[in-house]
């Protein structure tokens, strides 16, 4: 079992997770709502986050979520929490 914890400006939460998910649908389950217009697809960029710590439990991004950070001049601290699956302990803030 691990922990995922998110902070926005409004709140801070976590959720404790037993097998890999995407930090957007963990997010969900902790009540923090982050902003996602393309419903998850790596199209949009808005479901951004900066990775506090764990970055090197996360999945490695693929083409399109590269792709779009490129696009958005993130830095190498962001992923896209639809794109990002954690599978150990993660500390990540968004805005909101």
């Amino acid at each position: 079992m691990f922990t995922l914890r998110f902070k926005t400006k409004k709140i801070e939460s976590e959720t404790q997770c037993e097998r890999e998910v995407a930090l957007l649908a963990a997010s969900t389950t902790a009540g923090v709502e982050l902003n996602h217009r393309c419903g998850g697809h790596a199209r949009c960029g808005t479901c951004v986050v900066t990775v506090l710590s764990g970055a090197d439990h996360l999945s490695e991004p693929l083409a399109s979520e590269k792709r779009i950070l490129t696009i958005l001049k993130a830095a190498p601290d962001q992923r896209l929490a639809c794109q990002a699956w954690a599978k150990g302990d993660v500390s990540c803030e968004a805005k909101g």
